[in-house]
């Protein structure tokens, strides 16, 4: 079993948070009344990326710091249903656990790499799932980037999205505070930091 297909399963067995922490802990901001409102959920990307430097890379910049550039890119491809959104991706590139980098998990001729990524959206929070499916959406865009970027990654090695509630499950965390600590503490972590460049000022938290 690869090692997304083992996190995922871990948290949802292990899982013993109420869907109203869920909800809350997806969101950095709260909302809750009816109207589309700018609001930031939280989810870590694990991916694999090539192990040799990519042809062409400056001689300053860093396979982290590409990787994070594609993803904080990406937030200008968030769509559903074939109609885009907004979106702005604050990006925190972090080493995967150490414990789950196992040769059978990553292909030859790549490695795996985090990126813990904050998306902020003008979105109807109080539309059931409308957290996850924002996820969602933000994953599939970083994905396809990814993909597009450095075709050739087997099926069986994707990419893979954990929802900022999940995480703190698998740690045993079930308050909103220890949930927002994981925040600090992949900020703390990253080997680099980017964002979206050109997003909209109605979802981009620095304006």
């Amino acid at each position: 079993m690869s090692k997304n297909r083992a996190r995922d399963r871990a948290a949802r067995a292990h899982m013993d948070a109420s869907g109203s922490f869920r909800a809350r802990a997806a969101r950095t901001v709260d909302t809750s009344g009816p109207q589309p409102t700018p609001a930031t959920v939280a989810f870590l990307l694990s991916a694999s990326i090539p192990a040799e430097p990519s042809p062409g890379l400056q001689p300053d910049a860093t396979m982290e710091s590409l990787f994070g550039a594609l993803v904080a890119r990406s937030a200008h491809d968030v769509h559903r249903d074939g109609v885009r959104y907004p979106a702005f991706f604050d990006v925190y590139v972090v080493p995967p656990p150490t414990k789950a980098v196992q040769s059978a998990d990553v292909p030859e001729g790549w490695r795996l790499l985090d990126a813990f990524i904050l998306v902020s959206a003008r979105r109807p929070w109080h539309l059931e799932d409308e957290d996850q499916r924002v996820i969602t959406d933000a994953f599939r865009a970083a994905r396809n980037a990814l993909n597009d970027y450095w075709p050739g990654l087997p099926d069986w090695a994707g990419h893979a999205a954990l929802p900022l509630w999940m995480l703190a499950g698998l740690r045993g965390l079930t308050t909103e505070d220890q949930a927002r600590e994981i925040v600090t503490e992949m900020r703390g972590a990253a080997l680099e930091h980017t964002w979206t460049i050109g997003a909209d000022s109605d979802v981009d938290p620095r304006w």
